[in-house]
Order: structure tokens, then C-alpha cells, then sequence
């Protein structure tokens, strides 16, 4: 019993970066955040979600964590221009899982034993949301974050993650606004 509870453990360690979510940010670290008021969000033409409502949905939650973070939105003559692009990738992975029993035998056949192996696999898809944030009049990238995670197959489960990157992104930004650096 312990043996297989060990197993289960291993297995779970394992298998926990593919479910762990990755959030990084970059940022011109000579920019005045601090005078940042307003924003527009424009799509471009690396936005590119799977589907337009999945679209609507990063589009509405990257507008709603700004307008909570501080920042206005306006139609023109934004402070900020903010903008997403979306990546995927499948991934397999697999696991071999190995039994048997090895004993020693008598006589000339030396050591023996019987065992096998079995070998699954499993397709996973890994998705990166990356926010872009730069200046209207040179087009400048001040900001940068990403946020993946291994996708979840229903919609809700994948708004959810979406929300969950967007708020440790913002969690960040507001590091950066109070002086704290990343």
C-alpha cells in the first residue's frame, strides 16, 4: 500500500508543470507609469484568439482589470495603447509504467524474473496570453505580460484561466505603478 501511495505521489509531482500557470512580465523600466490615465484597446493583426467569442471575452476582462486598476478608457487620444495576441501548442506527453518480479534461480540459469511495461500517451494544448502595452505616438512597447497555462477544454474553465492571468498580470502592474519594480 505504501508503494502505491508513493507512486501516486510521483505521478503527481510529475504531472504538476503542465497544470502550474506561468505568468512573466517585461517593461521599459525608465517609463513614468505613474502618468498613465487612460487607454484604448486595439485589436492588430497578430490578435488572434480560436474563435471570436473567446475573443470578446479576453478583450472585455483585459478592459475590465484596467478600468479596476485605475486607468480610463477612451476612444481617442489613449495615454496607452493596449493590444493581445493568443498561441497555442499541443504537447503529448508520455508515461511508461513498468511491473514485475525478478528473483534468483538455482543452478546455471542465473538470475530470473518476469516484467513488463506499458507505454500511454496523453495530448495536452498550452496557451499563452500575451498583453502588449505602448505609446500611440512612436509606437514605444512600454509593457509586456504573458500568462500560460495548460487549457482547460471547456470555455468557462478557460475564462476562468483568463481572469486568473489577468489579475496576477495586474497584480504586477500594480507593483510597478507603487515603485516595487516586477
Amino acid at each position: 500500500m505504501k508503494r502505491i501511495f508513493g507512486l501516486l505521489i510521483v505521478l503527481g509531482l510529475a504531472a504538476s508543470p503542465a497544470l502550474a500557470q506561468k505568468v512573466t512580465i517585461d517593461y521599459a523600466h525608465d517609463f513614468d507609469f505613474k502618468t498613465l490615465k487612460t487607454f484604448q484597446y486595439v485589436d492588430t493583426k497578430e490578435t488572434d484568439a480560436p474563435n471570436q467569442l473567446m475573443q470578446d471575452r479576453i478583450v472585455a476582462a483585459i478592459k475590465r482589470e484596467l478600468t479596476q486598476g485605475g486607468l480610463k478608457e477612451v476612444t481617442e487620444n489613449p495615454d496607452v495603447l493596449v493590444t493581445s495576441h493568443l498561441a497555442t501548442k499541443d504537447d503529448t506527453v508520455y508515461t511508461t509504467t513498468g511491473f514485475g518480479y525478478g528473483g534468483f534461480a538455482a543452478g546455471w540459469r542465473g538470475w530470473g524474473g518476469m516484467g513488463t511495461s506499458m507505454t500511454t500517451s496523453s495530448t495536452y494544448t498550452e496557451g499563452t496570453l500575451i498583453i502588449d502595452a505602448y505609446l500611440p505616438t512612436d509606437k514605444k512597447m512600454i509593457w509586456r505580460g504573458t500568462g500560460t497555462v495548460t487549457l482547460k477544454s471547456k470555455p468557462e474553465k478557460q475564462t476562468q484561466q483568463i481572469d486568473n492571468i489577468l489579475s496576477k498580470l495586474g497584480d504586477r502592474w500594480d507593483k510597478i505603478l507603487a515603485g516595487q519594480g516586477e
